[in-house]
Protein backbone atom coordinates (compact mmCIF):
# COMPACT_ATOMS: atom_id res chain seq x y z
CA UNK A 1 0.00 0.00 0.00
CA UNK A 2 1.17 3.28 -0.76
CA UNK A 3 2.24 5.48 2.12
CA UNK A 4 0.14 9.09 1.96
CA UNK A 5 2.33 11.69 3.03
CA UNK A 6 1.18 14.79 4.05
CA UNK A 7 2.17 18.34 4.48
CA UNK A 8 0.96 19.06 8.05
CA UNK A 9 -1.61 17.83 10.38
CA UNK A 10 -5.50 17.46 10.29
CA UNK A 11 -7.47 17.63 13.04
CA UNK A 12 -11.07 16.25 13.27
CA UNK A 13 -13.69 16.64 15.60
CA UNK A 14 -16.43 13.99 16.34
CA UNK A 15 -19.29 15.46 18.28
CA UNK A 16 -22.87 15.19 19.62
CA UNK A 17 -24.90 14.33 22.66
CA UNK A 18 -24.57 10.96 24.32
CA UNK A 19 -25.33 8.29 22.28
CA UNK A 20 -25.19 9.37 19.02
CA UNK A 21 -21.96 7.37 17.65
CA UNK A 22 -19.27 9.25 18.04
CA UNK A 23 -17.10 6.75 19.34
CA UNK A 24 -18.30 4.49 16.47
CA UNK A 25 -17.97 6.53 13.88
CA UNK A 26 -14.68 7.67 15.10
CA UNK A 27 -13.26 3.86 14.78
CA UNK A 28 -14.74 2.92 11.61
CA UNK A 29 -12.98 6.73 10.34
CA UNK A 30 -9.72 5.99 11.94
CA UNK A 31 -9.22 2.37 10.03
CA UNK A 32 -10.46 3.92 6.96
CA UNK A 33 -7.88 6.17 6.65
CA UNK A 34 -5.00 3.83 8.26
CA UNK A 35 -6.34 1.20 5.19
CA UNK A 36 -5.87 4.18 2.48
CA UNK A 37 -2.41 4.86 3.92
CA UNK A 38 -2.94 7.57 6.04
CA UNK A 39 -0.74 7.58 8.67
CA UNK A 40 -4.42 8.15 11.93
CA UNK A 41 -4.51 8.34 15.30
CA UNK A 42 -7.79 8.86 18.00
CA UNK A 43 -7.97 10.14 20.96
CA UNK A 44 -10.83 9.69 23.51
CA UNK A 45 -12.22 12.79 26.28
CA UNK A 46 -12.35 12.54 28.55
CA UNK A 47 -8.41 10.53 28.90
CA UNK A 48 -7.56 8.45 31.60
CA UNK A 49 -5.90 11.12 33.40
CA UNK A 50 -6.37 11.78 37.02
CA UNK A 51 -9.03 14.36 35.86
CA UNK A 52 -10.48 12.27 33.75
CA UNK A 53 -11.28 9.66 35.90
CA UNK A 54 -12.85 11.96 38.38
CA UNK A 55 -14.53 13.15 35.50
CA UNK A 56 -16.32 9.76 35.21
CA UNK A 57 -16.67 9.45 39.02
CA UNK A 58 -18.68 12.23 38.38
CA UNK A 59 -20.85 11.04 35.64
CA UNK A 60 -21.29 7.56 37.62
CA UNK A 61 -22.00 9.13 41.42
CA UNK A 62 -23.70 12.10 40.27
CA UNK A 63 -22.82 16.02 40.03
CA UNK A 64 -24.80 17.96 42.22
CA UNK A 65 -21.77 18.69 44.89
CA UNK A 66 -19.74 20.37 42.33
CA UNK A 67 -20.42 23.68 40.16
CA UNK A 68 -20.44 23.93 36.79
CA UNK A 69 -17.93 25.96 36.61
CA UNK A 70 -15.74 23.48 38.96
CA UNK A 71 -16.88 20.99 36.60
CA UNK A 72 -15.49 22.77 33.70
CA UNK A 73 -11.93 23.25 34.98
CA UNK A 74 -11.74 19.12 35.53
CA UNK A 75 -12.24 19.16 31.35
CA UNK A 76 -10.08 22.00 31.32
CA UNK A 77 -6.84 20.25 33.06
CA UNK A 78 -7.76 17.06 31.40
CA UNK A 79 -7.29 18.63 28.17
CA UNK A 80 -4.42 20.65 28.76
CA UNK A 81 -2.49 16.87 29.58
CA UNK A 82 -4.65 15.54 26.46
CA UNK A 83 -3.01 18.50 24.13
CA UNK A 84 0.21 18.37 25.64
CA UNK A 85 0.66 14.75 25.40
CA UNK A 86 -1.40 13.42 22.58
CA UNK A 87 -2.87 15.89 20.25
CA UNK A 88 0.03 18.33 19.41
CA UNK A 89 2.75 15.42 19.51
CA UNK A 90 0.37 13.27 16.65
CA UNK A 91 -0.06 16.64 14.60
CA UNK A 92 3.53 17.39 14.74
CA UNK A 93 3.77 14.11 13.24
CA UNK A 94 1.56 14.77 9.98
CA UNK A 95 -0.84 12.47 11.56
CA UNK A 96 -4.30 12.59 11.30
CA UNK A 97 -6.24 13.13 14.85
CA UNK A 98 -9.13 12.12 14.93
CA UNK A 99 -11.51 13.26 18.44
CA UNK A 100 -13.94 10.83 19.63
CA UNK A 101 -15.43 14.32 22.07
CA UNK A 102 -13.33 17.82 22.21
CA UNK A 103 -14.02 20.95 23.97
CA UNK A 104 -17.41 21.51 21.66
CA UNK A 105 -18.74 19.62 24.34
CA UNK A 106 -17.40 21.27 27.24
CA UNK A 107 -19.51 24.42 25.59
CA UNK A 108 -22.61 22.11 24.73
CA UNK A 109 -22.83 20.57 28.12
CA UNK A 110 -21.75 23.08 30.49
CA UNK A 111 -23.37 26.20 28.57
CA UNK A 112 -26.97 23.69 29.44
CA UNK A 113 -25.85 23.94 33.09
CA UNK A 114 -25.47 27.86 32.84
CA UNK A 115 -22.10 29.27 31.78
CA UNK A 116 -21.29 31.24 28.68
CA UNK A 117 -20.79 29.24 25.79
CA UNK A 118 -18.28 31.89 24.25
CA UNK A 119 -16.05 32.42 27.14
CA UNK A 120 -15.79 28.26 27.60
CA UNK A 121 -14.45 28.35 23.69
CA UNK A 122 -12.35 31.36 24.03
CA UNK A 123 -10.66 29.66 27.33
CA UNK A 124 -10.57 26.34 25.46
CA UNK A 125 -9.20 27.38 22.37
CA UNK A 126 -6.28 29.36 24.44
CA UNK A 127 -4.97 26.09 24.84
CA UNK A 128 -6.07 23.52 22.35
CA UNK A 129 -5.48 23.53 18.46
CA UNK A 130 -9.02 24.40 16.54
CA UNK A 131 -10.00 21.27 14.01
CA UNK A 132 -9.86 21.53 10.15
CA UNK A 133 -13.33 19.75 10.84
CA UNK A 134 -16.25 19.36 13.05
CA UNK A 135 -18.69 16.68 12.51
CA UNK A 136 -21.82 16.79 14.40
CA UNK A 137 -24.14 13.68 14.43
CA UNK A 138 -27.18 15.43 15.50
CA UNK A 139 -29.86 12.78 17.35
CA UNK A 140 -32.80 13.37 19.16
CA UNK A 141 -32.28 12.52 23.11
CA UNK A 142 -35.26 10.07 22.92
CA UNK A 143 -33.00 8.04 20.50
CA UNK A 144 -30.12 8.86 22.76
CA UNK A 145 -31.63 7.50 25.39
CA UNK A 146 -32.87 4.12 23.43
CA UNK A 147 -29.32 3.38 22.30
CA UNK A 148 -27.67 3.93 25.58
CA UNK A 149 -30.20 1.35 27.18
CA UNK A 150 -29.94 -0.97 24.28
CA UNK A 151 -26.62 -1.03 23.97
CA UNK A 152 -25.00 -0.53 27.17
CA UNK A 153 -27.45 -2.89 28.96
CA UNK A 154 -27.97 -0.20 31.41
CA UNK A 155 -29.32 2.77 32.84
CA UNK A 156 -28.14 6.38 31.83
CA UNK A 157 -25.58 8.12 33.86
CA UNK A 158 -25.57 11.33 35.12
CA UNK A 159 -24.88 13.35 32.10
CA UNK A 160 -27.19 11.23 29.99
CA UNK A 161 -30.80 13.22 31.26
CA UNK A 162 -33.95 13.79 28.77
CA UNK A 163 -34.26 17.82 29.35
CA UNK A 164 -30.27 18.28 30.03
CA UNK A 165 -29.44 16.35 27.18
CA UNK A 166 -32.24 18.46 25.07
CA UNK A 167 -30.72 21.64 26.39
CA UNK A 168 -27.24 20.26 24.90
CA UNK A 169 -28.50 19.26 21.44
CA UNK A 170 -29.70 22.78 21.42
CA UNK A 171 -26.75 24.77 21.93
CA UNK A 172 -24.77 22.00 19.21
CA UNK A 173 -26.93 23.27 16.59
CA UNK A 174 -27.20 26.86 17.70
CA UNK A 175 -23.66 27.75 18.57
CA UNK A 176 -21.72 25.96 15.59
CA UNK A 177 -24.45 25.68 13.09
CA UNK A 178 -23.37 27.95 9.63
CA UNK A 179 -19.65 28.09 10.74
CA UNK A 180 -17.31 27.04 7.51
CA UNK A 181 -15.44 24.33 9.45
CA UNK A 182 -18.93 22.45 10.55
CA UNK A 183 -20.84 19.32 9.30
CA UNK A 184 -24.00 18.73 10.69
CA UNK A 185 -24.78 14.72 9.96
CA UNK A 186 -28.23 12.94 10.72
CA UNK A 187 -27.17 10.09 12.86
CA UNK A 188 -30.56 9.02 13.40
CA UNK A 189 -31.44 5.26 13.30
CA UNK A 190 -32.85 6.00 9.98
CA UNK A 191 -29.09 5.76 8.48
CA UNK A 192 -26.93 2.80 9.25
CA UNK A 193 -23.56 3.14 10.48
CA UNK A 194 -21.94 2.62 7.54
CA UNK A 195 -24.07 4.75 5.41
CA UNK A 196 -23.00 7.79 8.01
CA UNK A 197 -19.55 6.79 7.53
CA UNK A 198 -19.21 7.47 3.90
CA UNK A 199 -20.96 10.61 4.72
CA UNK A 200 -17.96 11.50 6.92
CA UNK A 201 -15.56 10.29 4.66
CA UNK A 202 -16.92 12.56 1.72
CA UNK A 203 -16.65 15.81 4.03
CA UNK A 204 -13.05 14.51 5.31
CA UNK A 205 -11.89 13.50 1.62
CA UNK A 206 -11.50 16.89 -0.06
CA UNK A 207 -9.24 18.03 3.42
CA UNK A 208 -7.03 15.48 3.00
CA UNK A 209 -6.74 16.28 -0.37
CA UNK A 210 -5.77 19.65 0.45
CA UNK A 211 -3.40 19.02 2.93
CA UNK A 212 -1.12 16.91 0.24
CA UNK A 213 -1.37 19.82 -1.62
CA UNK A 214 -0.46 22.64 0.57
Amino acid sequence: MRKVVLKRGILVAIEGIDGAGKTTQTAMLCARLCKNGYSAVSFHEPTDSKWGRKIRELAKNGRHKITAQDEMNLFYQDRIEDVKANINPALKRKNVVIMDRYYFSNIAYQSARGLNPDIIEKENEKIAPKPDLLIILDITPEVALKRIREKRNGIPNHFERMKHLQKVREFFLKQFSGRNCVKIIDGDDLHSEQTIANKIWEIVEPILKEAQEC
